[in-house]
């Protein structure tokens, strides 16, 4: 077996904003600058991160129908066409944890299987930043909170893939609208493609981002960053065909989902 029965109920009913505008980006780094307004459709968003278990479902119902794909993922899919693997993507864990190992080409992937998308940028910011105080994290600005986080230190060593159940938060950790691990755990895979100045653009209607680029933008850190890595702004530039033991994903739907 790759991993274990799981210990916690599983299904959780993604979470619903109305349409709403908010202010977009931050002071704390160039690439979050300038602050601007944006206006967001009424939308959906994954309460938790997709587990292992969720993720192998698709593997053995969705994987092999092209349908699910992009022109670029099935490109990619051919050149791989098991991924990274169900041990990789386990990595010793029980299935109720976070999958890892997945690229954006598989996230994307799943996420249409499921009816839905990856949440754009605004989207998952705007989600993630709805904190119970003002604040940079889920719960507000507190750094020395007990979250799935790296607070080692620079110099620390992990002996593993430490990351919580995906529905395990206490209630303090969550977001006020009660998303679970936007701060820490896994970093999550987005729509958009990276640039460093996305921000110049005047989109403020559903922005989706440049049309191309060579990174996707990965948001809220992980088990392996420090608190400054996993603020509800922070932008963070990877391959599309990058695989880690950092990453995962949720997926977001239009409107609401019942």
């Amino acid at each position: 077996m790759l991993f274990l029965c799981i210990s916690h109920s599983l299904a959780q009913e993604p979470v619903y904003f109305s349409a709403s505008s908010f202010e977009q980006g931050s002071d704390f780094a160039p690439d979050e600058s300038p602050k601007h307004q944006v206006h967001l459709d009424a939308f959906s968003l994954d309460a938790t991160e997709i587990s292992i278990r969720e993720f192998e479902e698709f593997v053995q119902e969705g994987w092999r129908n092209d349908a699910n794909w992009s022109p670029e993922g099935l490109k990619w899919k051919e050149k791989n066409p098991q991924g990274a693997g169900a041990k990789h993507r386990a990595a010793g864990r029980t299935s109720n944890h976070p999958v890892v190992a997945v690229t954006w080409y598989e996230a994307d992937a799943y996420c249409r299987w499921k009816g839905g998308s990856l949440p754009t940028e605004a989207q998952w910011e705007y989600a993630a930043c709805r904190s119970q105080k003002p604040g940079r994290f889920a719960w507000g600005d507190d750094e020395m909170m007990e979250a799935p986080w790296y607070s080692a230190g620079k110099y620390g060593h992990l002996q593993g893939v430490l990351t919580e159940e995906v529905n395990d938060a206490p209630p303090e950790q969550r977001s006020k609208d009660g998303l679970y691990h936007t701060t820490g755990n896994v970093w999550e895979w987005t729509a958009d493609w990276y640039h460093a100045n996305s921000y110049q653009r005047t989109e403020t209607h559903n922005p989706t981002g440049m049309k191309s680029g060579t990174w996707k933008t990965l948001r809220g850190g992980s088990f392996m960053n420090l608190p400054s890595y996993c603020t509800c702004t922070h932008r963070e530039p990877a391959r599309p065909d990058r695989v880690a033991y950092t990453t995962g994903f949720r997926c977001a739907y239009p409107g609401a989902t019942k």
